[in-house]
């Protein structure tokens, strides 16, 4: 890898270990964070959503996570990862509280959208007799579009939040635990 080379990535629930995860107390908010959490400003309209961070697994005891994993268009966050990165997340969406009687946790609304997918490179499946993105099954992202950006996601629903190598960075240099960082392709406009 050049060191001119650019880097995104989907930040995901860490594989290497198993840790916490937060879910919506009722059902029916699973479906409403997939339609709140899509790059718009919700600030002044947010009605925190009840939460529940779930420790076990069975009888398995999941580790404590900084970010117990809702999904990947969804990140949430506990105070220890909101102390350490709020600056970055601060600069690329809204910080927005939730209920939770297990601990203080905030979901991250990314408002930083990006239409960077590389429909070139990326492998992509359609809705049949049309050009809407049923599926993205491996992603490709165009450089100029995505030099300098640290979080974002795209102008699709239940997009993924994708991450620069600067949130990467200032994650682990602050010993955050809960995620893990898959790189993605991106591509250079010749």
């Amino acid at each position: 890898m050049s060191q001119e080379e650019l880097l995104v990535y989907q930040a995901t629930q860490s594989d290497d270990a198993h840790y916490e995860i937060c879910h919506p107390v009722h059902k029916e908010d699973f479906e409403k964070i997939i339609l709140l959490i899509n790059g718009e400003p919700r600030r002044r309209t947010w009605k925190p959503i009840p939460m529940r961070i779930y420790s076990k697994d069975g009888r398995k005891k999941l580790l404590p996570s900084d970010s117990p994993f809702l999904g990947e268009h969804a990140l949430i966050f506990k105070y220890k990862a909101i102390e350490a990165m709020e600056p970055i997340l601060r600069k690329y969406g809204e910080l927005l509280p939730l209920l939770c009687e297990e601990a203080e946790v905030t979901m991250f609304n990314p408002t930083r959208v990006l239409d960077a997918l590389d429909p070139q490179k990326a492998v992509i499946k359609c809705f049949p007799n049309s050009n809407e993105i049923m599926m993205i099954n491996h992603y490709a992202f165009r450089e100029d579009l995505v030099r300098g950006v640290d979080i974002f996601k795209l102008p699709k629903r239940a997009s993924k939040t994708f991450v620069g190598q600067r949130f990467v960075d200032l994650w682990n240099a602050s010993g955050l635990k809960g995620l893990q960082f898959t790189a993605v392709k991106v591509t250079r406009d010749l």
